[in-house]
Order: structure tokens, then sequence, then C-alpha cells
């Protein structure tokens, strides 16, 4: 008993009704889910053969398909189709064999395969240490305060001041001494101690001025670490861009090859549908002529001889192979050559060799 089928069934059964309806002159999408597409097409089906109009595929639905449908199976030499020719039965016979993209459409697909080898990898930062050892000086830096004792500059003041305090209280008690006949004295002991202090005082004066001075070198060097770790994160939203750009530059092409060979695929597949249908309508017609009198011998016609690789096909195999060679993955694009050099022409094995030269690479084809 046949597997009875309803709209929202799938799987392999619902795939072989899809094929028996094309073959019946209808265009489902071969994809084994009897959606709404398929179940108008059933009952259409029913319809045109006298069958219940049910949308359900039983036993009666099942039989009349099977009696109506040119059989899918290989074509032996032992089979006969009555009413049906040798050269439409074969035709029929290789396309109900199923669809097989061609080696153009599996030549546009290793285009988009091959790009993997030339995706770039992930991001990585020529600036992250460095942005992260200013950051720590700009976010752990101590707040501005002022130490006399470690400012250099007032160091060299006060050492300064003294010298010319001292040199100072010097001559001051100097120049005393040679007043009283060179005997010490109180005032010139004041005078001297006056001389010093002025001096101390001129240095006291230069305090505010010199924490200023060393403010601003703070300041300035607060600045200089801001800027430099500005100038960084500009470099480092420049790279980041760049590399965005070639991401966005490589899914770009990426999606376009899965498109050239997804539109190559799908011509290929609507010509296919459209030569079953016409060798199907050819046998139908064929079998209603003859009238059940002629007959054809069942014989499978030879194997037809696989052409030499398209051009196109051929192009598409040289920008893969030089993805690879791109990714650093010469192995594979040796792989490819091999794979195909049996169907290329002298010219387009040349351009091969040509291409692995140019690489660095030889091969032998």
């Amino acid at each position: 008993m046949a597997t009875k089928l309803w709209r929202g069934n799938t799987g392999s059964s619902v795939l072989d009704l899809q094929q028996k309806l094309n073959r019946n002159g209808y265009s489902l999408d071969e994809d084994g889910v009897f959606g709404s597409n398929t179940y108008n097409a059933v009952l259409d089906y029913q319809r045109k053969n006298n069958l219940a109009v049910d949308g359900v595929v039983g036993d009666e639905t099942w039989g009349s398909l099977n009696r109506t449908t040119v059989p899918s199976r290989p074509t032996t030499g032992k089979d006969v189709l009555t009413g049906v020719s040798d050269e439409t039965y074969d035709k029929l016979h290789r396309l109900e064999e199923g669809f097989k993209p061609s080696e153009a459409v599996e030549a546009a697909r290793e285009v988009q395969n091959s790009l993997e080898s030339v995706r770039p990898g992930e991001y990585r930062s020529s600036f992250k240490e460095e942005l992260a050892r200013l950051y720590e000086q700009i976010s752990g830096g101590k707040d501005f305060s002022y130490d006399a004792g470690q400012d250099a500059q007032y160091l060299n003041y006060a050492h300064l001041y003294a010298r010319r305090g001292r040199e100072a209280m010097e001559d001051t008690l100097g120049t005393a001494a040679g007043l009283t006949g060179g005997y010490a004295s109180s005032y010139a002991q004041t005078a001297s101690q006056q001389a010093y202090g002025r001096y101390m005082q001129e240095l006291a004066e230069l305090m505010p001025e010199l924490e200023q001075s060393a403010r601003q070198q703070y300041e300035a060097s607060r600045q200089r670490l801001t800027d430099q770790y500005d100038w960084l994160s500009q470099r480092e939203q420049a790279d980041y861009k760049r590399y965005l750009q070639e991401q966005e530059a490589w899914q770009a092409d990426y999606d376009r090859a899965g498109k050239e060979a997804e539109t190559l695929r799908q011509a290929e597949y609507n010509d296919y549908k459209l030569r079953l249908q016409h060798y199907t309508s050819m046998a139908n017609a064929e079998q209603k002529a003859s009238g059940g009198v002629r007959a054809n011998t069942g014989a499978a016609a030879a194997e037809e001889k696989k052409a030499s690789l398209s051009s196109a096909a051929a192009q598409s195999l040289q920008r893969a192979m030089s993805n690879y060679f791109k990714g650093g993955e010469t192995a594979r694009a040796a792989a490819l050559a091999q794979q195909y050099r049996d169907r290329m022409t002298p010219a387009q094995k040349q351009k091969v060799r040509k291409l692995f030269a140019d690489n660095g690479a030889q091969i032998d084809l």
C-alpha cells in the first residue's frame, strides 16, 4: 500500500510525489515539503484525471501517477517503454537521474570556498599595550602637591641664595672689622646676619613662583600624557576602521561569489526542469501517436563524452586558486588544479602553470 500523503507532510515520499507531478507538466520546487503549491497541483491533477478531488494522495492518486508518469528507473537495456523512441527515452532517462550542476557551478562555488583562505582574522591592536600603560599613568597619577625639598629648581635657588647670603655676611663682617680695627662687634654680627637674612627672604618670596612653576610642569606633563593617549587612540580607531572596511569588503566579495554561483545553479536548474518537462511531454505524445504499435529497444545510448572545461569554469577555478595562494594554501590550489586537469584545454593549462609560477610554485599538468 502506498504512503498516504496530505498537506503538511514532509520527506522522501513527498519528494517522489513532486517529481511525478513535475513529469506531468507541473513546476514544483522539489523540496520534499507538501505545501500549498503541491496541494494545489494535487487538486488540479485529481480534477483532470477524474479522481476524488480531496488533495489527499492515497492509493487511487498514486496508482494514476504511476501509470501516467514516465518510469524514472535507469535504462538497463531490458526496459521497453511502449510507443517512445530510443532518442526520447534516452534523453528522458538521463534527465530523470536528477539535476546535476555543471562544473561551471562547482567552480563558481569553489571561488566562494576559496575566499575563506583570505578572510581577515580577528582584530589585533598595535597600540593596546602602550594605551594601557598611558592610561595607568594618567588614571593612577597623584594629585599635585608641592614639596620644596623635592623641587630641583628650589634646591638650586636655595644653594645659590645661601651662597650669596654667606658671601654678603662675610662681606659685612669684613667691612665692619675694617672700621673697628679688626675687632669683632655685636653690630657687625647683627649686620652680617641681616645681610644673610635678606637673601633668605628673597628665597622665601620666590616660593609661590616656584610652586606655580612646579604646578605648570605637573600639568604640562599630564597634558603630554593625555595628548599622547589621544593621538594613539586616534590611530587605533583609524586602524580598526580599516579593519572593519576590510571585513566588509571581504563579506561583499564572499556574498557576491555565493550569489553568482547560486544564480548560475538556478539558471541551470530552470533549464533542467524545462528540458525534463519537454521530453516528458514528448514521450507522452509519442505514446499516444504510436497507438501501442511502436516500441523503443530499451538500449541505453553510449555515455556522452565530457566536454572540455568551459571558459567560465576555467576563469572561476583560476580565481579560486589565486585566493588559495593569497591565503598561503598552495596545497589546496594544487589539488584544485589536479582535480580538473583532464578537462582543461592546453591554453587553460598554460594559464594555470603561469599562475603557479607567478606565485613561486610549480604544477605538473
